[in-house]
């Protein structure tokens, strides 16, 4: 029975496997800008580009390449992060100007990307675990939240922690020189107990500016035990 022309290359192929590899090696050496040419001529025609594109979206789509790619983040997470710290500071003006001039497109991608479910439920997972596990960040999160509620929706004048007149730290400190700290209250079990106004929120015209400031002044905010506050109310 006569061969194929594909069967007749594939047997070839195996009985010659080193010798062609080896001329292809040498080949590639030789030639190494001719390829580079070749490739880029043949990977910018549109239809490439297109079929390409269509692969890779249908490639990376299936659920045992998006787990072993998250394997692989995973169990490179550090060298990955120093690979990119690198790589941003020997790139940092073309980064600047990129930015620059693809400011809405980044901002619409931002948005695209933040707005996809998993996404979201990603991020709210590692909101949850940052603010059980890192008390700067479950004092900064709730001292903002607290504030756009006083707020009703309005937009501040400055950021939270300029408004309370001190970062986060200096705010802990602060807590921990008032009357009101207890010797059983720490920054880890912040939650056990809040930080209270010592002239309530609701004795304040929150509509005038110097107000609003002195309510939030680090110098009226005291900690005080999470049920004593809850009995305190608006008093």
């Amino acid at each position: 029975m006569k061969k194929s022309r594909k069967e007749y290359f594939k047997e070839y192929y195996l009985k010659n496997k080193e010798r062609i590899e080896e001329k292809q090696k040498e080949y590639i050496l030789k030639n190494k800008e001719k390829i580079k040419e070749r490739a880029l001529k043949y990977h910018s025609k549109p239809e490439i580009r297109k079929r390409i594109k269509e692969y890779q979206k249908e490639y990376y789509s299936r659920p045992e390449i998006k787990e072993e790619r998250r394997e692989y983040r995973f169990k490179n997470k550090e060298w990955r992060r120093e690979l990119q710290k690198e790589w941003y500071l020997k790139n940092k003006e073309y980064v600047k100007e990129y930015c620059l001039k693809n400011k809405e497109h980044i901002q619409q991608w931002k948005r695209n990307y933040h707005s996809r479910p998993e996404v979201k439920k990603h991020e709210n997972k590692c909101l949850r675990e940052r603010r059980r596990n890192d008390p700067i960040f479950r004092m900064k999160v709730n001292m903002r939240s607290a504030m756009s509620n006083a707020l009703s929706g309005r937009r501040k004048s400055n950021s939270t922690m300029k408004i309370i007149g001190c970062s986060v730290e200096g705010l802990f400190q602060h807590l921990d020189s008032c009357k009101s700290w207890e010797p059983w209250m720490t920054r880890e079990n912040y939650g056990k107990w809040d930080v209270d106004h010592i002239i309530a929120i609701a004795n304040w015209d929150i509509n005038c500016p110097l107000q609003f400031a002195l309510c939030w002044d680090k110098s009226n905010l005291q900690p005080l035990e999470h049920i004593a506050n809850i009995k305190k109310g608006a008093r």
